[in-house]
């Protein structure tokens, strides 16, 4: 075993005790981030590879690949490291900054997918790769490699009731590959067939939960035990940033989103008891999402530096018939560059905007350069208010600031900032400062011979 691969495993398990309903009602949380790269995934990503080796399935020069969100693929690309493996990973190209840092560091190849199409449409990428050449691969499958669950069932469930004496009455997870869920319920059910088990999801399709899958409407893994769960909860991102939040300032555990909404799915099931032992995972630390805006307050508002604003005003002219778009890029909420892409909509560009997974990356490395943030992007509206359509609402992803510049006749005469819920349900708009003359009336016209 390699030197990391000793550091997986044997996570604590803390009690939360602000968050107890009463007394005699006991809630933990399993602190994963403590495993060796990270998160809970190491877990399955080492029993995947060793069961891979011992079948001789991942030798002859052979590369590991597979679709990730960015968890697993950190902890395949730590134990190939290790071992010696290539690695390669699909991943949607929306993943957090520091997720790519961290797969890059440790030497995986990247293939990017469109960040519309989430987890699924890197697991079918994937496959396409794998189906054209299996004989280059060792299609891992952590949606449908039973070694997953396994590694819960082994490791998982068996620290939890050493951990707790074995008193676990509930136990309560998210639902992504389903691993977590399946392999600690079915361990812990092994061990007291009165345990009750709870899984969780988001409460719609469109949300900003990364891990976690909207099983009605996914790709839904093949080692899903639907009939394991004697409840399934469903929470909403809103309410799961919230708690991220409070338990960053108010209890000093930095984890991530999904880690919020697993302690509120462990609250609504605590909040019923009147004597029970609650325990759920949190799967990662907020360190993964530190350069995501889901750690301020949706009212911050967005600054934007006065020549960058007149470059987003002249940019919006300068296309007009034509909708422009490009990307904001600053720090803390506050735009310093205005980085110009290319509108690659198919659909007539008088009316619609789109960025490509390409310049989305691009706009990301042109932050990353000089250690700032992508904040948002900006589009012009031709003739049309500078309020988002039902197609900008379709395409836009949270946690980023839309700012709409509306033009009229080649004249910018509005220009507002929107934030996308993480529910994908609605744009709420936020403040921008400073605020300009276009806002008391006075148009700037920016005709362009």
């Amino acid at each position: 075993m390699s030197i990391p691969e000793t550091l997986v495993g044997e996570t604590p398990l803390v009690r939360l005790r602000r968050f107890e309903p009463r007394d005699g009602v006991e809630i933990y949380a399993k602190l994963e981030s403590r495993n060796a790269s990270g998160s809970v995934k190491d877990r399955a990503a080492r029993a995947i590879v060793t069961a891979a080796e011992q079948a001789g399935a991942l030798g002859s020069g052979r590369t590991l690949l597979d679709a990730t969100s960015g968890n697993t693929g950190i902890a395949y690309a730590m134990i190939g490291a290790a071992r010696g493996h290539r690695v390669r990973l699909c991943v949607p190209a929306n993943i957090t900054p520091e997720r790519k840092r961290l797969l890059l560091a440790f030497g995986a190849d990247l293939i990017f997918t469109d960040p519309a199409d989430g987890t699924d449409g890197a697991i079918r990428e994937a496959r396409r790769l794998e189906a054209a050449a299996p004989h280059q691969y060792f299609y891992a499958d952590q949606y449908g490699n039973p070694a997953n669950w396994r590694a819960h069932f082994d490791t998982t469930g068996v620290e939890i009731l050493a951990q707790t004496g074995g008193r676990v009455t509930h136990f309560v997870a998210g639902l992504g590959t389903s691993g977590t869920f399946v392999g600690t319920g079915r361990r812990l059910r092994a061990h007291d067939a009165s345990t009750v088990l709870v899984s969780m999801q988001p409460e719609s399709p469109l949300n900003g939960l990364e891990g976690l899958k909207h099983m009605p409407t996914a790709l839904v893994p093949s080692i899903y035990d639907p009939s394991l769960a004697d409840t399934n909860l469903t929470i909403s991102t809103e309410r799961a940033h919230s708690l991220i939040r409070r338990l960053a300032r108010h209890e000093g555990l930095f984890v991530g989103p999904s880690s919020g909404a697993a302690l509120a799915a462990a609250s609504d099931v605590a909040a019923d008891l009147r004597r029970g032992v609650v325990v759920t995972v949190f799967p990662d630390g907020g360190d993964r999402y530190a350069s995501d805006r889901l750690w301020s307050e949706p009212d911050d508002g967005l600054e934007i530096v006065a020549d960058v604003r007149e470059q987003i005003d002249a940019h919006a002219a300068a296309a007009y018939p034509n909708e422009c778009c490009g990307a904001l890029i600053g720090r803390d909420a506050r735009v310093e560059t205005a980085m110009r892409l290319d509108n690659v909509s198919d659909e007539g560009q008088r009316r619609r905007f789109l960025v490509s997974p390409a310049a989305y990356r691009a706009a990301e490395s042109e932050a990353d350069a000089s250690s700032r943030q992508l904040l948002g992007f900006y589009h012009s509206h031709p003739d049309h208010p500078a309020r988002p359509s039902d197609f900008d609402l379709a395409h836009a992803w949270p946690n980023f600031s839309y700012v709409i510049v509306a033009v009229h006749s080649g004249c910018v005469v509005d220009l507002r900032s929107w934030r996308l819920r993480a529910d994908r349900s609605r744009f709420d708009e936020e403040a921008v400062t400073p605020r300009s003359a276009v806002f008391n009336g006075s148009a700037s016209c920016l005709f362009v011979s």
